[in-house]
């Protein structure tokens, strides 16, 4: 039987946590190669990943690149996402958001690679309380979200007319680990609800909750959370999507309202200690439900989240914590802004 050749994929910000779960998964099928700014991440063994270590704003750098490998797809990960810092290293932020994906996308154009698929946002909507389709009104309203829509842009005007075919995938909420390949968030510092309460509840630390009164069923924030393993699913299902159809955009969420006291709640439950709570006011930006509809992704891609139940989610995470712990590893959790 004649050999078929591996497709090759390059993963821009593939030592980070979506980028790194996504290689491990995708070196069964692929070729992978991971560009990112950061040395290795301590947690992908894999030895036949190549780990190049490259800024995005690097475009020289990263022509030679492409030019070596000619990857068949661009998988684009690498971004500034948390929130939490924006003010106090804005410029970087706009930097490696906004010019960083401009190289990307020039390069791709330069070097004939024919897919590209941009990891975007829920933070590109505009506020809204019923579930969002990716035909709703477009208004940002902090500067990640920014960021991401003048990319968005960006990417729907250059590629227009040539023969690179893209995918913008929406990402909501992405959490939990990845047991099978012993992996999951480790920021630096983590500053994602999830993992916070849960080191919050094993640790016997307060939690505190921004807001009691939005106008949700329980007065905390409402929002989209999916399973890791559904996400890396997505874009797997996106590549296969390209190779037939024309350029689109998908929402990837579970669909599921899932707010702040119910994941402490359920953590609460799983872990088997009750935490104390302290309310303080709201925090400037945060909406009251940011849920999606995901119909067009299971239509259009033939994706569906399975793994994001409540208790799926939240019990992989608890096993991602001990896993560290087990293996002495110290994990930096930022202890405001919960």
């Amino acid at each position: 039987m004649k050999n078929i050749k591996k497709k090759t994929i390059l993963i821009t910000g593939g030592n980070g946590y979506i980028g790194s779960c996504l290689a491990l998964i995708a070196v069964r099928k692929f070729n992978i190669i991971i560009i990112d700014k950061n040395t290795k991440n301590r947690f992908i063994k894999n030895k036949k990943i190549l780990n190049i270590r490259c800024n995005i704003n690097d475009a020289p750098k990263l022509d030679k690149i492409l030019k070596k490998f000619t990857p068949d797809i661009i998988i684009h990960l690498a971004a500034q996402s948390t929130v939490d810092f924006i003010n106090l290293k804005r410029q970087s932020y706009l930097k490696d958001n906004i010019k960083g994906t401009k190289n990307i996308i020039d390069v791709c154009i330069k070097n004939n690679i024919k897919k590209i698929i941009f990891s975007s946002t829920a933070a590109v909507y505009k506020e809204k309380n019923k579930p969002l389709e990716e035909t709703d009104s477009l208004k940002p309203n902090n500067l990640y979200g920014k960021t991401k829509l003048i990319n968005e842009k960006y990417i729907q005007k250059s590629l227009r007319n040539k023969e690179t075919k893209y995918c913008i995938l929406r990402f909501f909420n992405v959490c939990s680990a990845l047991k099978k390949y012993n992996i999951g968030e480790f920021h630096s510092p983590e500053t994602h609800l999830l993992p916070k309460v849960i080191n919050a509840i094993a640790n016997k630390k307060i939690i505190n909750i921004y807001g009691n009164n939005y106008k949700t069923y329980d007065g905390t924030c409402v929002r989209d959370f999916v399973h890791i393993e559904d996400i890396v699913s997505g874009i797997l299902k996106s590549i296969n999507y390209l190779e037939k159809n024309n350029s689109s955009i998908f929402n990837l969420g579970s669909s599921n309202e899932i707010s702040v006291l119910d994941i402490i709640k359920k953590c609460s439950k799983l872990i088997k200690i009750i935490p104390k709570i302290n309310v303080y006011k709201r925090r400037k930006g945060d909406v009251s439900k940011l849920i999606c509809k995901i119909q067009k992704a299971k239509n259009k891609l033939k994706w569906k989240p399975k793994n994001s139940n409540l208790s799926r989610i939240i019990s992989d995470e608890i096993w991602w914590l001990n896993y560290l712990n087990k293996k002495k590893i110290k994990r930096n959790i930022l202890t405001i802004n919960n």
